[in-house]
């Protein structure tokens, strides 16, 4: 790009007329602007994976393993063929005609998902930590909450206070387990 210089020409002054450079210059041709990044682009994506460093980090924190060790036991335990993972995205277990919709709820995570012998999501159970209740954690919560309850999935809050036989109650509850006899260790009860 050609640069121009520009000057202000002064009226006369006792010294006569002086050519002075302008107090506040403004390039006619500024630089082009970087272009914002695109995230649908693939190649600003590797650009940036390249240029960026990675460090892994937990999935869950201490307390929230805790309580997925419990429910994952106690579901293995059922062996009814239902799985649990962990930070599962609900753009991967929801769908929604309504593109406002789905965003609003695509990138927000459950903590833990419990999955039917079929793969078909069918309880989500959040943690709530001591400190989870901090900016719009809440806000996130009930939009979560709305999303599972219209697509048919139960939904399960659990504690720090709660005891493991607390967090493994209140999922059996939620998948109709308690009413049909289903005990810790996966036997049937009897009468």
């Amino acid at each position: 790009m050609a640069h121009l210089d520009l000057f202000c020409v002064r009226s006369p002054s006792p010294e006569g007329l002086r050519v002075t450079a302008p107090r506040f210059y403004r390039d006619p041709f500024p630089p082009e602007k970087a272009s914002p990044f695109d995230r649908t682009d693939p190649a600003q994506q590797l650009n940036a994976v390249m240029a960026a460093s990675f460090e892994k980090r937990r999935l869950l924190n201490c307390s929230e393993y805790q309580a997925f060790k419990v429910i994952e036991a106690d579901i293995a335990a059922a062996r009814r063929g239902y799985r649990v993972f962990a930070q599962t995205s609900l753009g991967e277990v929801l769908m929604s005609p309504d593109e406002d919709a789905f965003h609003s709820i695509n990138a927000k995570r459950v903590d833990i998902l419990i999955v039917d012998q079929g793969g078909w999501p069918v309880a989500a159970v959040e943690y709530q930590g001591d400190g989870h209740y901090q900016g719009t954690a809440a806000a996130r919560d009930v939009i979560k909450k709305e999303a599972l309850r219209k697509a048919g999935i139960r939904y399960v809050e659990i504690t720090a206070a709660d005891s493991a036989e607390q967090i493994r109650s209140r999922v059996r509850d939620q998948l109709g387990w308690q009413a049909i006899g289903i005990t810790p260790f996966g036997a049937r009860r009897t009468g």
